[in-house]
């Protein structure tokens, strides 16, 4: 299959003529990347995105010293590596490869010259990359309304919810029903197939993620 037959598939190239496409899609350069390798690892400073042409990446993120969590499975067609793409800053998370990956790369430096010379096309593709963005941080939001509807009761205090802690960077102490203590900043709710979990920065700066059917209480820390 041509790479223009593929690309077409992703929502970076929607609303794009074919002519469009063919035109943009000499901007990319193909990588590839073994099974097992990584893309680019979290907190690195990246400046290309990234299409799914052959093979599957896995988007991750770092929760602890020791563990990383899954955030999506990138097959053909997917865009991946938006967010640090736009602001050219560090990346949010980790691409591992499971199959031989061959990708599309796109510089930044490359696709500000395109859209200079294509202010029409450049244009389409930011309100894609907008999409695209706007998608994958719905997902988080999707957890964080079904945290809203358990209406968590802290000791001593009004009714919350874990949107309210994480919006206004509050302190908290969990105990857990292994009687051990946990305090810090909820950084945010995670869903995973054994349930919800907590992802908590401690005062020393380490992540810590708890399993919420492994709390026993939640108060405001002291």
């Amino acid at each position: 299959m041509k790479i223009i037959d593929q690309i077409r598939t992703g929502n970076l190239f929607h609303q794009l003529s074919e002519e469009e496409v063919k035109h943009f899609s000499q901007r990319f350069k193909t990588v590839h990347v073994k099974t097992g390798e990584y893309v680019f690892k979290e907190t690195e400073m990246g400046d290309t995105l990234f299409i799914v042409q052959k093979g599957l990446v896995t988007i991750k993120r770092n929760i602890t010293v020791d563990v990383e969590k899954d955030l999506f499975l990138a097959n053909e067609g997917t865009v991946f590596g938006e967010f640090s793409f736009m602001n050219a800053g560090e990346r949010s998370a980790s691409a591992l490869v499971e199959e031989d990956a061959e990708l599309l790369a796109l510089k930044r430096n490359d696709f500000d010259r395109y859209i200079e010379e294509n202010p029409a096309i450049g244009a389409k593709i930011y309100s894609n990359l907008l999409y695209i963005l706007v998608e994958r941080l719905r997902r988080t939001n999707d957890v964080y309304r079904e945290a809203i509807r358990w209406n968590l009761e802290l000791t001593g205090t009004q009714q919350m919810n874990f949107q309210y802690l994480i919006t206004e960077d509050l302190e908290i102490c969990i105990e857990l029903i292994s009687n051990r203590m946990c305090e810090g900043r909820v950084l945010q709710l995670e869903k995973s197939d054994a349930g919800y979990e907590i992802i908590l920065l401690d005062r020393d700066g380490k992540l810590n993620m708890i399993p919420y059917h492994a709390i026993a209480s939640i108060t405001l820390a002291q």
